[in-house]
């Protein structure tokens, strides 16, 4: 989970967030939240909620969130385009 799996974060989130040690569970909530895991952001928000997390954790989350999630489309969006160059490529 330490090199960069965003459900082991999460899950290590939880596992935190079980024992009560909401500092740790926002940390790997955030750092897998930062890599595109919506569940993660939804858990910053419920702990945010019990008044355990800051609304400046929330707020880095869902914009490490939503900047994740724009790389995964530009990077498909450059793949699809790759694709696209070979297949006409071949019909020639």
């Amino acid at each position: 989970a330490m090199q960069g799996h965003a459900e082991g974060r999460h899950n290590l989130g939880i596992s935190e967030e079980i024992k009560g040690n909401y500092d740790n569970a926002v940390k790997n909530y955030l750092i897998s939240a930062k890599m595109g895991y919506k569940a993660s952001v939804q858990a910053i928000q419920r702990i945010l909620m019990k008044g355990m997390a800051k609304i400046e954790q929330y707020m880095e989350a869902v914009k490490g969130y939503q900047d994740a999630a724009e790389e995964m489309k530009s990077h498909d969006r450059d793949k699809a385009r790759e694709v696209k160059i070979v297949v006409a490529g071949m019909e020639t």
